[in-house]
Formats: C-alpha cells, sequence, structure tokens
C-alpha cells in the first residue's frame, strides 16, 4: 500500500557500483585529460567507453558553485530510501572528488522548477534502454538530465557525471548519451583466507571497485592454508585454531555486506569444497580427508573423504550449511561452492566415486537455492573426462578459471545448462606467488589489448571465444587476487599494483566492442581521475536534502504510553494536496494503541504524526522455566555452568517490568538450550569418557571400533531414552573396545608443517629411511615456519640428524632452531641449522621428549626441502598409575554419597582424563588430586524440608489478582529462592529455614493494590451543589455539608 509505514529490513541491494574506467569512458575524451582552461575540447567523447554518444551543437555545459543535485518528485522518486541514500553519496563525492568546493544540496521538485547548472535526476522508463539493464541516459544542455528506470541506472549516471566533469576541469559538450554494460557480472574475487586483509582494507576495495563500476566481490574465505570466518561448526572443535588472531566475525562479515549493499556491490561467499579444505581438516580429532583412499594423490591430506566415510561428509555438509544460511539471511544471492582441485588427478576416481562427488555438489547446490541464492562452482573438476551415469545441477554457475587436460569445454558446461563466467587464469590472475610474479601474472596492458569476457582459457590448444554481442550463458568475468604466499607482499603493495589491472578489466567488461584508445593513453585518463572520493579518508557530509515549495512531508514518530520514543521516525514526502495513507507497523513486544492525527490525508507542508504504543511482553514461558528450574546440584558441575549463568540473567529479564519481548524470548532461548546440556550425576562415567574421548592419531588399530562405541554413547547421553542400565552398558562397551586399541611403534613419529608439500614430496619421505626421497615444502622460507614431529608417548632422546638433499640448491634452510618439548607449549632449543651444510647432527643429553619441531629464524623468497631426520632415542614403558585410577574413579558407587562431594571427585576425574588424553608426561598433581578427591567423597547428610516444602506448596496457589506490583514482585523472588534451596541437596539447614522465613515474611507482607473507582457519579453530584448558598442553612448543617465536600 502506498506510503505503508513498513518495518525496516535488511537492505538486500545486489546492484552494484561504478567503474573508474567506465567512468572515464563515459564521457572522456582522452584527450581532453590534456585539456587546459576552460574550454570543453572537442574531442570528449573520442574516448567514452558508453555505448552511444551524439553530440549536438549549443551551448557548453559548466558547472558551477551553485549546482544542484534536483530531483523530479514523483512515485518512484519519493519516500524511495535506496535512491535518497546514493543521492546523499553522490553529494558528498562531489566535493570530496574535488569537482566542487562544498557538497551540492538535494532538492525535490517539479521538473519545471530546475534552473541552469543543475544536475538533474528523472526516474522512469527510457524507450532507447528498453531490455538494457544498469542502463541510463545523459542529456547535456545548459543542465545535466541523469535518466534511468530505476537506482542502478541513476547511481551509475551520477558517478559518470562526475567523473566526466573531473576529467573534462568542469566542462562537458552538449549531447545525449546512452549507456549501459556489455555484461551483467563485473567481479573482483579475493582470497581473505589465506592472507588476512584487515576488514579496513576489503572495504575500501569494496568503494574502489564500486567507483570502476564493478557490481560483485567475491570473498574467498576457506584453504588449506587458512580460514578466515569465525565459525561455529569449527568453534566445537576442541584444539581448533584459526591461522590468524583477526579472524573476521560473522558481524564484521554484515558490516562489510552492508557497505557493499550501499555501494550497489554484491558480496558472494566462496567455500570451497571438498578440496583445498586442510586448515579445517588438520584439526579434526577424526581423520575425514582421503588420505587412506588416495594414497599417492599430492591433494589427499585437503580433500574430505565424502565417498566411504559418512560422517565426514555430514560434517562438511553442516559446515557449508552453516555458512549457507549465514549468507542467505545476509541477502546475499550467490553462494561458490567450490569444487576446485579437490585432487590432483582427476582422473583417479572410480565411475561411481566420480558419481557420488557430483551427486555431493547437487546436493549442496540445492541447500543454496533453498536458502534463496545461486550456486557457483569452479570449472575444473566438474563434467570431466568420460565419467558416465551422473548429472550436475544445470543452475549452478561456473567460474571458468582453466583448462586442463580431459576437462570440461565451456560447450559442455552450456549443453548441460550452466552459464559461465570467465576467471581465465591466463588474463584475470594476480597471485602472490615468486612464481606467479616471475612467470605468469600479466600487466594491465595485456589484459586491456587481448582479453575480453567472451576470451576464455583455451582447450588443448583450441580457443574458446565468443565474440559481441556475448550469448546470454557468458555472464562476464572476474578478476581474481590469490594469496599462495601471504607474506609475499603487503597489502598496501597489493592494492598499488592491481590499480591498472583492474581497471583495465574494468574498461573491458563495461564496454569491449568500441575503438579503444593506445594503453598509454588509458593510463593517462585513469590516473587523473585516480580512485574513489572517500578511499582513504571519510567523505564530508552531504548536502542538505529540501524539498521544494510543491512538496511536502509527512513524519511519524513512535513513543509508548510514557512517552518514551521506541523507534525511529520515519519521514514520507508527496506533493502538496496529494493523498496519502499509513498503517501502524507492528513494533515486536509492543502493540498499538493510538495517533494523535488521522492516518488518512493529504500532503500539506511539514506535518507529525505520533503513534502511541503499549509495551505487550508474554512472560509465561518464562516464568514457568524459572519456577520450575534444575536441580543443578545433582548435575554435573560443567554441564550447568551456562545453566546457571542463564537462570540468573533469565530472573534479572523476569524481574524487570521494562523488559520487551525480544529480550524475554532470548532469556527463555538460552535457559532452554542451557537445560538441554546437563548431565546428570549418575551418569558420570559415560559422560567423561564420551565427552574426553582417546585420539585417533594414538593408536595404529582398533580406533574404529572404539570410535563406534564412543559416539553410541554420546547419541544415547542425548536420547530422552537414557536410563542408569542404558548408560552402564554403553559405557562398558566403549571400555571393552580400549582393550583392543593398539598404539603405533613409540619411536616413529607423526609429522605436520605450517607449509603443505609440493606433489608426491610428503611428509613422511624425512623418516622412510631412504635419503633419496624429499619432502619439497611448496612455500617460501618464512621466520616462524615450524616442523613438527609428534611421538606418541614420551621416549628419551639424545641425538637428532637432519639431512637436505644434496641438490636442494638454493632451496637450502638459511637459519632454523631445533627444539624439543615434553608438553608441546614450552620448548627448549637443542641446536640450530644454517646454510653452511645440508647435513648436521646435533647431540645433547639424554631427555625426555614428545615433541620436536625445527622452527625457521630466517626467510627467503626460496622453497625448502629435508631429505631425512633420524633420532636416536630409547622407550620407556608406560606409567599406567594414572590410567588406572581414572577406571577406578569411573568405577565407583556414588549412591548416597552427597552431590558435592561427587563433583568434586568428578571435577578432578574430568581434569585427569583430559591429561591422559593429551598424553601429559607429568600427571603428578592430577593423580594426588583424583586420590584425595575420592577418599574425601562423603555420605548425603540430609536437612528436613517438611516446612519449607508445604509453605512452597501454599505459596504456589496464591494467585495475583489483588496484590501490588511491588509486594508481588518481593513475593515471587522470595519463592523462587525457596523453590531453588528445596531443589538443593547440599542446602544446610540454616538455608533451609531462612528460606522458609523468606517465604513466610514475603507472603505476610503482600499488599492489596489500590482499588480503581469510577468517581463521575461523585463528581456530578458535587457539582449539583455548585448553587447551594450558605445563608439558607442552618450553621451546623452547613458546617456538615462543608466538611463532607472537603473530603
Amino acid at each position: 500500500m502506498k506510503g505503508k509505514v513498513s518495518k525496516n529490513k535488511f537492505l538486500k541491494v545486489v546492484l552494484p557500483a561504478l567503474l573508474v574506467v567506465a567512468i572515464i569512458c563515459q564521457a572522456v575524451g582522452f584527450q581532453a585529460v590534456l585539456a587546459k582552461g576552460n574550454v570543453a575540447t572537442t574531442s570528449l567523447m573520442t574516448y567514452p567507453n558508453v555505448q552511444q554518444y551524439t553530440k549536438e551543437a549549443g551551448q557548453d555545459f559548466t558547472l558551477a558553485e551553485n549546482s544542484r543535485i534536483f530531483v523530479v518528485a514523483n512515485e518512484k522518486t519519493l519516500n524511495n530510501t535506496i535512491l535518497l541514500k546514493d543521492l546523499k553519496l553522490t553529494s558528498s563525492n562531489f566535493e570530496a572528488a574535488g569537482v566542487l568546493s562544498k557538497a551540492p544540496i538535494i532538492v525535490f521538485g517539479k521538473e519545471e522548477n530546475a534552473v541552469v547548472n543543475d544536475i538533474v535526476v528523472r526516474m522512469e522508463d527510457v524507450a532507447e534502454l528498453e531490455g538494457k539493464a544498469e542502463s541510463y541516459k545523459l542529456d547535456i544542455t545548459d543542465k545535466i538530465t541523469v535518466t534511468a528506470k530505476d537506482e542502478i541506472g541513476i547511481y551509475y549516471g551520477l558517478m559518470s557525471v562526475i567523473q566526466m566533469l573531473k576529467i573534462n576541469d568542469k566542462i562537458l559538450e552538449k549531447g545525449t548519451v546512452i549507456d549501459y554494460p556489455d555484461v551483467e557480472l563485473r567481479s573482483m574475487h579475493l582470497d581473505i583466507a589465506r592472507k588476512p586483509f584487515s576488514k579496513e582494507w576489503i572495504i575500501r576495495q569494496i568503494k574502489d571497485l564500486s567507483w570502476q563500476k564493478y557490481n560483485a566481490v567475491q570473498l574467498h574465505f576457506s584453504e588449506n592454508e587458512g580460514f578466515r570466518i569465525q565459525s561455529d561448526t569449527l568453534d566445537a572443535i576442541e584444539g581448533f585454531k584459526y591461522k590468524y588472531d583477526d579472524v573476521l566475525s560473522k558481524q564484521d562479515i554484515l558490516d562489510i555486506i552492508q557497505v557493499a549493499n550501499d555501494y550497489h556491490i554484491e558480496i558472494v561467499p566462496s567455500l570451497d569444497s571438498p578440496g583445498h579444505s586442510g586448515a579445517v581438516l588438520q584439526y579434526l580429532p577424526t581423520d575425514y580427508s582421503c588420505r587412506e583412499l588416495f594414497p599417492t594423490d599430492a591433494r589427499r591430506n585437503q580433500c574430505f573423504n565424502i565417498f566411504t566415510n559418512p560422517e565426514a561428509r555430514e560434517f562438511l555438509v553442516n559446515l557449508m550449511t552453516e555458512f549457507i544460511e549465514f549468507f542467505g539471511d545476509a541477502g546475499c544471492k550467490h553462494f561458490n561452492i567450490g569444487g576446485d582441485e579437490f585432487l590432483a588427478k582427476f582422473s583417479s576416481f572410480s565411475n561411481e566415486q566420480y558419481g557420488q562427488i557430483m551427486t555431493y555438489f547437487n546436493d549442496i547446490s540445492k541447500i543454496v537455492k533453498d536458502n534463496g541464492m545461486t550456486p557457483r562452482a569452479w570449472n575444473d573438476g566438474l563434467l570431466f573426462g568420460d565419467y558416465e551415469g551422473y548429472t550436475l545441477d544445470s543452475d549452478i554457475e561456473v567460474c571458468y578459471w582453466a583448462a586442463p587436460e580431459n576437462c570440461a569445454s565451456v560447450a559442455d558446461f552450456v549443453a548441460n545448462g550452466n552459464k559461465v563466467i570467465n576467471y581465465s587464469d591466463v588474463y584475470m590472475y594476480y597471485v602472490l606467488s615468486w612464481w606467479w610474479q616471475t612467470n605468469a601474472v600479466p600487466e594491465g596492458d595485456r589484459i586491456y589489448n587481448e582479453w575480453h569476457p567472451g576470451k576464455f582459457s583455451n582447450l588443448s590448444g583450441t580457443a574458446q571465444t565468443f565474440e559481441e554481442p556475448y550469448p546470454e550463458y557468458v555472464m562476464g568475468g572476474s578478476y581474481a587476487v590469490w594469496c599462495d604466499d601471504p607474506n609475499y607482499e603487503s597489502e598496501q603493495s597489493v592494492e598499488d599494483k592491481i590499480y591498472h589491472r583492474t581497471r583495465a578489466t574494468a574498461y573491458k567488461m563495461w564496454n569491449a566492442n568500441d575503438n579503444q584508445p593506445d594503453y598509454d593513453v588509458f593510463k593517462a585518463a585513469v590516473d587523473k581521475l585516480g580512485r574513489t572520493p572517500g578511499f582513504n579518508e571519510a567523505l564530508p557530509a552531504p548536502g542538505e536534502v529540501f524539498q521544494g515549495e510543491d512538496t511536502a512531508t509527512v513524519t511519524i514518530k513512535y513513543i509508548d504510553n510514557f512517552g518514551k520514543t521506541i523507534a525511529a521516525d520515519d519521514v514520507f514526502y508527496g506533493l502538496n494536496d496529494s493523498d496519502y495513507h499509513f498503517e501502524a507497523k507492528e513494533l515486536f513486544g509492543y502493540s498499538f494503541i493510538e495517533s494523535d492525527l488521522p492516518l488518512d490525508g493529504k500532503y500539506n507542508g511539514n506535518m507529525t504524526i505520533t503513534l502511541k504504543y503499549q509495551l505487550h511482553c508474554d512472560k509465561t514461558d518464562l516464568k514457568k522455566e524459572i519456577f520450575e528450574p534444575l536441580a543443578v546440584s545433582e548435575y554435573i558441575n560443567e554441564t550447568v555452568a551456562d545453566y546457571n549463568k542463564a537462570l540468573t540473567m533469565a530472573k534479572e529479564i523476569y524481574f524487570d517490568e521494562t523488559s520487551g519481548q525480544l529480550a524475554v524470548n532470548n532469556a527463555l532461548r538460552a535457559l532452554q538450550d542451557a537445560k538441554n546440556k546437563a548431565v546428570k550425576l549418575e551418569y558420570y562415567s559415560l559422560y567423561v569418557e564420551v565427552t574426553y574421548p582417546l585420539n585417533e592419531s594414538d593408536y595404529s588399530s582398533g580406533y574404529q571400533a572404539y570410535k563406534n562405541a564412543v559416539t553410541t554413547g554420546k547419541t544415547l547421553l542425548n536420547s530422552e531414552g537414557l536410563t542408569v542400565e542404558k548408560a552402564k552398558e554403553a559405557y562398558n562397551a566403549i571400555q571393552t573396545a580400549k582393550q583392543s586399541l593398539v598404539k603405533p611403534n613409540a619411536k616413529v613419529p607423526t609429522i605436520s608443517a605450517t607449509d603443505t608439500y609440493y606433489q608426491s614430496n610428503n611428509y613422511n619421505n624425512m623418516i622412510d629411511g631412504n635419503i633419496n626421497t624429499k619432502c619439497w615444502f611448496n612455500s617460501n622460507q618464512e621466520i616462524g615456519k615450524e616442523v613438527k614431529f609428534t611421538f606418541t608417548r614420551p621416549i628419551n632422546i639424545s641425538s637428532i640428524q637432519i639431512i637436505q638433499p644434496s641438490n636442494a640448491g638454493k632451496d637450502i634452510i638459511d637459519g632454523a632452531d631445533v627444539q624439543i618439548s615434553t608438553d608441546g607449549k614450552n620448548w627448549t632449543t637443542v641446536g640450530t641449522l644454517d646454510n653452511s651444510a645440508f647435513e648436521k647432527t646435533i647431540t645433547f643429553d639424554k631427555t625426555l621428549t614428545k615433541y620436536v619441531r625445527i622452527v625457521l629464524t630466517e626467510g627467503k623468497g626460496n622453497w625448502y626441502q629435508i631429505a631425512e631426520v633420524k633420532f636416536e632415542l630409547e622407550e620407556i614403558p608406560e606409567d599406567s598409575t594414572l590410567k588406572d585410577m581414572i577406571l577406578e574413579a569411573e568405577t565407583l558407587n556414588i549412591t548416597g554419597k552427597s552431590s558435592g562431594s561427587v563433583n568434586e571427585m568428578i571435577d578432578a576425574l574430568i581434569v585427569a582424563q583430559k591429561s591422559y588424553v593429551e598424553g601429559k608426561v607429568d600427571v603428578t598433581e592430577e593423580t594426588n588430586n583424583l586420590r584425595n578427591a575420592i577418599n574425601a567423597l562423603r555420605d548425603t547428610v540430609t536437612s528436613n524440608k517438611e516446612k519449607l516444602t508445604n509453605k512452597i506448596n501454599d505459596a504456589k496457589e496464591i494467585e495475583n489478582n489483588n496484590y501490588s506490583i511491588e509486594s508481588w514482585s518481593r513475593f515471587e523472588k522470595a519463592l523462587l529462592e525457596a523453590i531453588i534451596v528445596n531443589e538443593d541437596s547440599n542446602a544446610t539447614q540454616e538455608q533451609v529455614d531462612k528460606a522458609y522465613d523468606d517465604l513466610d515474611k514475603a507472603i505476610k507482607v503482600l499488599i492489596d493494590a489500590p482499588v480503581i473507582v469510577d468517581k463521575k457519579e461523585l463528581s456530578n453530584v458535587i457539582e449539583t451543589t455548585n448553587d447551594f448558598v450558605e445563608k439558607d442553612y442552618t450553621v451546623d448543617s452547613w458546617k456538615a455539608f462543608k466538611e463532607a465536600l472537603d473530603h
């Protein structure tokens, strides 16, 4: 309904912004770059990247300091929040770009009221641009009129005007411009997973890309070397670590999306799967990789095993779903689900396996679509080779970046019904890596002179090129910044070096079919135009917004029944004497009462209507949850820690009269969620075993059966059918499975490292006893990088020999410390490496060790290699004291023992179990504490709670019909405290008696609420006495009358 006051929504603006080059394009003769003085160049439009410019004879337009942005008022422009935001940004940009000394004012009115030198904005259909998206028309006379059918067209048109004026020294020749892009998608890809580009840096690029007419930014946040956005799924993994301290929170991402919306840029999230997942796989307690399924593939450790491991597939789907739902809720329109390099050799699959991976992509694609987005994926592994018997979702938009042998052609994807996006790595990749920068990254001139959106990567030497006008299935193109070696360049360096490259790309995506000038002329133009206004500094305030004499406003204010503002004002605009109709919008937690003026009428001047609401908050469910609390003393301490916090907060919300419905609902949800985590004391043995299980890496066989037993126990622990007997059966099954666990050879360590390895030159080559094999780390040497060897249990080591290949050349390690540790936290340096020798033996006194690491202390632009690492060691018999004591504690009979002492024992047991699982060397403290806690178990001492129980039951029968708010609140607090004490098996008699007394007192001091009476009848009686005259009555009767009247 027109003028309806609707609830504010999160803006989902996916149309984007303005490109420098295409800008210059819009009105810029390159000769104009060199123009001097205040004379318009006669070749004003010889460089335009605009689609059409028609010159006309007549007076040039000259920008004046009093120029205004004049908006033709109509149904499309009035009350258009997106348009108004863009107009204010444009006003600020006029000043920030140096085109005007002060941001111009914004005026709404009838078109006939526009004056000379105005920048006129008209939103209506343009016949010449029918069917053209993101299009606009410029009429340059003594005014400049920007006409477009929608906000994005106006946005691009206004930005073009600013750029044209800047390039041409504020003077433009009379004429008409018709403009629109050749392709719908003009994108930039940013690898933020491997390089921690700051939030502020990302936002700056978004603004600058908008200035270049890009309309999308793909944020790639997951890689083998890093995961950049906070994840609830990953946070639930014990020990998971983000590579960078400045991991972006989801609020950071929402902030970035909001800025992107403001600049008409769509954010496209990119979460690669099932490959490029090393940063996640390395922290999972169970091996979910394809390591065993494809033992010779170089990328086996980086790909989820979605083929034979249902748990791995489920985990990955859950991780994908978390972010698909998040970005869908944030208003994003596309989601890249990956598909890139999930194996080094796509030919390694069986036909069945390849069908499984295509099914995976189809399943994830459906989740994306169910969340209101369109899926995208990389091309190289899709429709690969001659595999048969599968389908690929035709709705997936394919990011076509490379064409390795046997990969699908662009034509194959088109035949399958997929659209394609040109990511050609030959032209569009900027990679932070010595090899790429030396051999492959093209300069801007090559992009400018050779590439266009229809020129895809060649396939087996055959060109894949489409000429303009491009077919509908060629969506557009994308430049891409990849960070293979994140420290190769700084943020500033990347920003500087892509300046001309992104602008050349933008130029070719907007209009590839014009007679472009030489690249040197192009560079001069974009350099004059520079970066977007506000790139490195805050924009100046926009000019004021004025309604012309023919326009009017209605301001809607929202207050509660106490006069407090409860929502931001809404301002609506209309032409004088035009009708308006408003409806009171719904405000969560409030109900509408009345308005001070009618909500129907005619615009006339500036009016204000105030809508009054009353607080409407239903606390019924929260009250029930609070007044039926858990008997927390009967539950395991660490499982009710969150519950205790949630209960405290819920009580505060419940007893606060000003609490809104949102706060109540959140408190209820938090309390219920915490309650569901609580585990009773009688299940403590099963809880400890399934919550802190043994590590798979510590055993060579038998772990799958053990893991199955733990999984079964965990499922039971969280089920409604849990009983003591079933818990005991599940616990016994875990203990039985433990008996079959076999530990690996203690002398053979497992290996991890900061960097992955190149092709088949893997970690295990360092301990295979063969100096002719090697591990070749596929990234440059940097200070702080490490290679770590972890033994299954502590052993005595007295010598470490490190051998590098004799032909390592410049890959020799320039400097490193060799360190040992028992806990992986506190390290002792036992020797060093330098580049004077390929082999070094470090000897030291026999030392108890579980971890050995090589930490680089020098950096250089070369990879590094290690052929062999040898240890002189002595195995130590395992001390089972702590293990045996854990078993003793888990099999105790706690019946009749006080819950407090049982919980103290469980706390000590959990600490002991964690240390045992961790393989901690010195466990003396844990052993002593657990023994003391077992010995300290004491019998339950029962308090007499009969009187308190009866008093609580009586109190629950009292209804709040006639009591004051204050006294009733005191009573409810006393009742709640009494219930909590009554449920506490550890409560002392003193605590019980005090709870009784406090409740009894609160009942006795309940105060009746004031009686509200109708005084109208009394007022009528008093009014009838107004004509009484004292002299007409006796003295006594008059005195009695006056006393009654005064009372």
